[in-house]
């Protein structure tokens, strides 16, 4: 039985709340062996051991609530080791041995300095994994997000964010310099006749003008306009569009190449693997691409999109508009 987008991300989310076998296959209807594959894919904890470690919390916060302390130095010992003071600050303070300190807690059914810390470790790291999935399902339902957004949109400190974003999903938050180049170039919609104007500007400091000549013009004289790409976008060859704004072009090479997919097509099938990945790494790409009809290598969008990172942020850039502008 094959699984579909919206029952695979169902079952990743039950299956980190920690749901049994039979309660996600009555959710999604799945069967166990397939529930079993989408875990191991993932890679998810398995959801008996995420139950263990909750029962033991539980355990240890119930031990820690039937303390009975009867008189106030006692009541203080067991205070300050629930403080996270060890054996030999409390014994000093009070100027008996540490082993007279370890006595009482026991005598008073206390957790022992050692439980106490094991069980704040234990309270963190479920208040970490309830972050994690919180976080987890709000970026893949805002992917190409940044930072402040994801705070703002779950309520959580930017720097617990930070701190708890899943691995798996940090490929999908955009950073704000990234946010801020798209509105600047990748968002910005070019006429022919700005396009072709551009070109004109461009070649009044450098005849005949190649695609490199271009670029590296507009880069340096700071000439607001599209890229050689955008250009070979519009007009599909570069002697066409110098040829449309009457400038000299320069010796194009591979005249007779032919491409497939164009910058755009390029960007989807990017964005396409990403949201479905736990990378957006070159090698991750590469693979995934060779197994998936129709899609272009990784070196093919980087020799004509650019470095790998522009690609990765043109993709979050395509995924944001999913929900940006609704």
């Amino acid at each position: 039985m094959k699984a579909t987008q919206p029952q695979v991300e169902q079952a990743v989310l039950l299956l980190k709340q920690a749901a049994t076998l039979e309660e996600i296959k009555g959710k999604t209807g799945l069967n166990p062996t397939v529930i079993t594959l989408i875990q191991e894919m993932h890679g998810l904890e398995k959801p008996w051991i995420i139950r263990k470690r909750q029962r033991e919390a539980a355990t240890l916060i119930t031990k820690t609530e039937k303390v009975l302390v009867n008189t106030k130095r006692d009541r203080e010992i067991i205070e300050l080791a629930q403080s996270g003071f060890t054996l030999r600050q409390i014994s000093t303070r009070y100027g008996v041995s540490s082993e007279r300190i370890r006595t009482i807690l026991k005598q008073k059914c206390a957790l022992s300095t050692r439980e106490i810390r094991k069980q704040k470790n234990a309270q963190v790291e479920v208040l970490r994994s309830e972050t994690g999935q919180i976080l987890d399902a709000w970026v893949r339902s805002h992917m190409g997000c940044t930072m402040v957004e994801l705070s703002l949109g779950t309520n959580i400190n930017k720097s617990e964010c930070s701190a708890n974003l899943p691995k798996n999903v940090k490929h999908l938050v955009l950073k704000p310099r990234d946010l801020s180049n798209s509105k600047s170039s990748a968002g910005q919609k070019w006429t022919d006749s700005q396009i072709l104007e551009c070109i004109r500007k461009v070649g009044a400091f450098t005849l005949p003008l190649s695609k490199e000549a271009y670029d590296r013009v507009i880069k340096s004289q700071g000439i607001d306009g599209p890229s050689a790409v955008r250009i070979l976008q519009r007009f599909k060859t570069w002697n066409s569009a110098c040829e449309t704004a009457g400038v000299i072009p320069g010796r194009a090479l591979r005249e007779s190449y032919v491409r497939n997919w164009t910058d755009t097509d390029m960007i989807f099938w990017l964005a396409s693997f990403m949201r479905q990945a736990d990378t957006a790494s070159y090698d991750a790409y590469n693979n995934w691409s060779r197994n998936e009809l129709g899609a272009p290598g990784a070196q093919t969008i980087r020799n004509t999109v650019g470095p790998w990172s522009k690609c990765r942020e043109l993709a979050l850039l395509a995924l944001r508009t999913e929900w940006a502008e609704k």
